[in-house]
């Protein structure tokens, strides 16, 4: 079984961010999301600029206002919020359909078998460039080391912690870092004459047990950075897509390499999330900044390259190449700046699904693309790769 890669995606300073996003005049200056301070409420979240007082979250209201009285007091609009976390989960739903959501600013993601900083580093441009707001990621084999490496590098964070690092990452920190770790256990330890998860780190699992009860096992894995916790994804995405945005605009008639590329990534993430779609989109965008998308619905459900790649090919010659749009150079070259290919109407593998004579599913097929997902998953994304995308394949500064 290959090993998982995990990411924690949590947005900086949410609430704030938002905030500062809409009222552009607050950057700069501390910004505390919480009711009137003369009410018993607490702090829902403030910036970096706040903390830099002593300011934190749940801290009640006078102390905060205390501790930075020149700060900016803005209510909260749970609503705003929640807007715009359906915008960034929508985000991370292009990159992989597994997705477990831990609130409103910070989700789980499963991309096992792609290059998670390179994943992680695509994901925090986008969410830059589509919101405006700022999310850390941390890369992990698992669910708690993909959330200390997040939480180690925050603000603006990009860090992954390796198998082969946990131990060594873990060892000069304190215990109350261990998630089930609260105040009232890290006491206890300290008690014991256990500080750091490094000294956790050389006692026996017998000890633990002795210690902890029940839980003694979980703690005893955690204390060296094992965690074998599955994401518990909510609900399956709506949408998967892939899309390049060039570094100059591209002649149209040049890019079938590109939508091939973009076709066998979607088809990918299918099959990595157990899921078949019914419809195929392509998008294009011009230099202008005008897009266009174009769709077409099949009889049946698919999750193969050759359907994906196929359909989004009739759309793109159909609606792109073959049509009177009007041309974006003097040379008469029709120039695209950005183009992706996306898939909707998923419904779980497992599901009944009716076919046709013509549903290109097969066995050989699906043989076919477990091995060539095997090999990417173990050799990398380039250890395979068709002919038709030897030429003219541009490098993907959008995804990884």
């Amino acid at each position: 079984m290959s090993q998982r890669t995990v990411l924690l995606c949590d947005l900086d300073a949410f609430f704030a961010a938002v905030e500062i996003l809409d009222r552009p005049e607050l950057a700069g200056k501390p910004v505390i999301v919480g009711h009137d301070p003369r009410s018993r409420g607490v702090v829902a979240t403030c910036n970096y600029e706040a903390r830099r007082y002593g300011v934190r979250s749940a801290m009640p209201m006078a102390e905060a206002v205390r501790r930075c009285p020149h700060a900016v007091i803005v209510p909260p609009r749970h609503q705003r919020y929640a807007e715009m976390s359906r915008r960034v989960m929508e985000i991370y739903a292009r990159f992989t359909p597994l997705i477990e959501p831990v609130s409103v600013d910070e989700a789980y993601l499963d991309v096992t078998g792609r290059p998670g900083l390179r994943v992680a580093a695509a994901i925090k441009r986008a969410v830059l460039q589509e919101t405006g707001l700022v999310v850390s990621v941390g890369v992990g084999p698992n669910k708690f080391l993909a959330k200390l490496a997040c939480d180690l590098s925050k603000p603006d964070g990009l860090r992954e912690i390796r198998a082969d690092q946990a131990r060594a990452v873990l060892a000069p920190l304190p215990v109350d870092r261990l998630p089930g770790i609260g105040p009232k256990t890290a006491a206890r330890l300290r008690d014991l004459g256990i500080e750091t998860a490094g000294e956790l780190q050389r006692r026996p699992l017998q000890w633990f047990n002795a210690v902890f009860g029940s839980r003694g096992p979980l703690m005893y894995r955690l204390a060296r950075g094992e965690d074998d916790r599955p994401l518990q994804p909510q609900s399956r995405a709506k949408s998967l897509s892939d899309e390049i945005t060039f570094d100059r605009d591209r002649p149209a008639a040049a890019l079938l390499p590109v939508l091939l590329a973009c076709s066998e990534q979607v088809g990918r993430r299918l099959r990595q999330g157990g899921c078949l779609a019914h419809t195929v989109t392509i998008k294009v965008r011009f230099p202008s900044f005008v897009t266009i998308t174009r769709s077409r619905t099949l009889p049946y459900s698919f999750d193969d390259d050759a359907t994906i790649y196929r359909t989004a090919r009739e759309l793109y010659e159909t609606h792109i190449l073959n049509t009177d749009l009007p041309v974006d150079d003097p040379t008469g070259r029709r120039l695209i700046r950005l183009l992706g290919v996306q898939v909707s109407g998923l419904v779980d593998r497992s599901a009944p699904r009716q076919t046709t004579l013509f549903d290109p599913e097969s066995r050989q097929r699906q043989r076919l693309h477990q091995v060539i997902d095997d090999v990417r998953r173990r050799f990398g994304e380039r250890a395979l790769v068709r002919g038709r995308r030897l030429h003219g394949r541009p490098r993907r500064p959008s995804h990884a």
